[in-house]
């Protein structure tokens, strides 16, 4: 094999010595040796993929054979590859017009058109090679989408029926026919030619469904809705019927019907449940604003569930229902059907830990949040659970790692700053001031008006006699929001106590005693304190 290798590379060597030599000798006169040298040469880089090496050999095998258009076609590709365009393009246009009985340089020359948006040379171009090699159903085919993209759509429809006489019937050219038909807006030849399909294939629904949706767009409901009905006693498992139908009467403005249609269509066992979601999703997109949409949310649910009761949407959108509702025993119950089947739905762990939340479950909230946790490790709404849960169970320093982590996950600022208010209370009742208000601090920046944080921040500061002043604009800001909480009331009444303004402090205790429902004794001992002041001062 070497032997063979070694002869290849000394006669390449001489191959290329010799055309050295040639076009050193070149004098502007025609050789065909010359040029065959060359040409063999350029056909060899060529094979080597030596685009460069090939257009130099070709470019000499033209020097010696100006009107070679062999040479002129193998130069146009390389050019091509090289990026050269226009010379590719120019190189095929002269070979084309030397050669006009080659085809494939008529062929190649028709990709330059169609590539350069020549239509009209592109189409009088293959229109002479139609008519040569009528037998070529790709050059028809070519032509076809030619007049189809010029919008030449008489002439379209003339070669579509030259070539279905070849090839016999076909549904590619009658999809073709008629998309032409609809572009043309020619409702009657449209529906003749539907017409003449249906006699022809009487089986076909699609054919049926088309016309239906011609029948509609016409405005004649009737003949639109006998055809739908048609498609019914043809082939009553057709899965698209309902979906046929329920357009139909969501157009003409028929809700009610519409809806039939899409419970119709969610239960249509023929139908695959992904198509089910989507058509689902557009109503849901085209009627969230309805008064209704929440009830047909059930229903759609209910029938989800009863058509597919091993898959999770007919659950996570009955569970999103009775949320809505406030149902918690109910979207308890559905939420943990989502998780029997898969393990790992979000809104599943989700609704659920929300759900027990709201029934005060708050060891089931604990447990969950925290299983939820192993699958969406950097979700904060799960550490938030586990976080307020572990706080009202009075485990504070388990509270404290889960909100301390999950505020870390967080970029939403509200988010972020209930957070921080809870951990704020959560350290205040460790007895860590520091920690708390630091935590409160973090709060307010990101949630200035926070009137619960505000309150809480103030009577804190007040209680240890420290940063009145600050205390003083927290409380009034607090009042400012909600004039009548006997809880925000007392605050401020004991930030003026603090700073020695004992008058207007008996004046906010008495509103705050006023608004209270039942005695308190931390109120009672406040007004006390601050009457005795005032008896001392008279």
């Amino acid at each position: 094999m070497r032997y063979k290798v070694l002869l290849f590379l000394v006669l390449g060597c001489s191959m290329w010595c010799f055309a050295q030599t040639m076009e050193s000798e070149y004098n502007g006169k025609p050789d065909k040796r010359k040029n065959a040298t060359y040409f063999s040469n350029g056909l060899q880089s060529k094979y080597r993929e030596d685009t460069e090496g090939a257009i130099r050999n070709f470019e000499q095998a033209l020097r010696y054979m100006p009107d070679d258009a062999a040479s002129m076609f193998e130069l146009s590709e390389q050019y091509y590859n090289a990026g050269r365009m226009e010379e590719a393009f120019k190189m095929i246009k002269q070979a084309a017009n030397l050669d006009p009985e080659n085809k494939w340089y008529q062929l190649r020359l028709g990709q330059f058109y169609r590539n350069l948006e020549q239509y009209d040379d592109f189409i009088s171009l293959y229109e002479r090679l139609v008519q040569k090699y009528p037998d070529d159903l790709d050059m028809l085919s070519e032509l076809i989408d030619a007049y189809l993209i010029t919008e030449n759509y008489d002439k379209a429809l003339e070669k579509m029926n030259q070539l279905e006489q070849q090839i016999g019937p076909n549904e590619i050219i009658t999809e073709q026919r008629l998309n032409v038909l609809k572009r043309q807006n020619n409702s009657k030849k449209l529906i003749a030619e539907l017409e003449k399909l249906i006699s022809e294939n009487p089986e076909n629904v699609r054919y049926y469904s088309l016309l239906a949706q011609e029948y509609s767009a016409m405005g004649k409901d009737k003949e639109a809705l006998k055809t739908y009905e048609k498609i019914k006693e043809v082939n009553p498992n057709d899965p698209y019927i309902n979906v046929s139908l329920l357009e139909f009467y969501e157009k003409n403005g028929d809700k009610e019907k519409a809806f039939n249609e899409l419970l119709a269509t969610i239960r249509n066992k023929n139908l695959d449940i992904a198509t089910k979601a989507n058509i689902w999703d557009y109503w849901m997109g085209k009627n969230e604003k309805s008064n209704e949409i929440d009830e047909q949310a059930r229903q759609c649910g209910e029938a989800f569930i009863e058509t597919h009761p091993d898959n999770k949407l007919g659950y996570l959108i009955l569970g999103s229902y009775y949320i809505v509702e406030q149902n918690a025993v109910k979207s308890k119950e559905i939420y943990q059907q989502v998780l029997d089947i898969d393990s790992t739905d979000f809104y599943g762990w989700q609704n659920l830990v929300i759900s027990e939340s709201r029934l005060n479950e708050n060891e089931n909230v604990r447990e969950h949040a925290i299983k939820a946790l192993k699958y969406y490790p950097m979700q904060p709404v799960f550490y938030w659970y586990a976080g307020v849960a572990s706080a009202v169970l009075k485990i504070n320093d388990e509270a404290i790692n889960y909100l301390e982590k999950g505020r870390r996950y967080t970029t939403d600022k509200i988010q972020l700053s209930n957070f921080d208010a809870f951990l704020g209370d959560l350290y205040h009742e460790q007895g860590d001031e520091e920690k708390a208000f630091d935590a409160y601090e973090r709060t307010l920046r990101n949630d200035p008006d926070n009137v619960l944080v505000l309150n809480n921040y103030a009577y804190y500061l007040a209680v240890k006699g420290q940063d009145l002043d600050k205390a003083l604009e927290m409380s009034t800001k607090a009042i400012a929001a909600e004039p009548d909480n006997p809880t925000y009331l007392d605050t401020h009444a004991w930030v003026l106590y603090m700073k020695g303004d004992y008058k207007e402090a008996e004046k906010q205790m008495k509103k705050a005693l006023k608004l209270l429902k039942e005695p308190d004794e931390t109120y009672t001992k406040h007004y006390e304190a601050i009457m005795d002041k005032l008896k001392k001062i008279e």
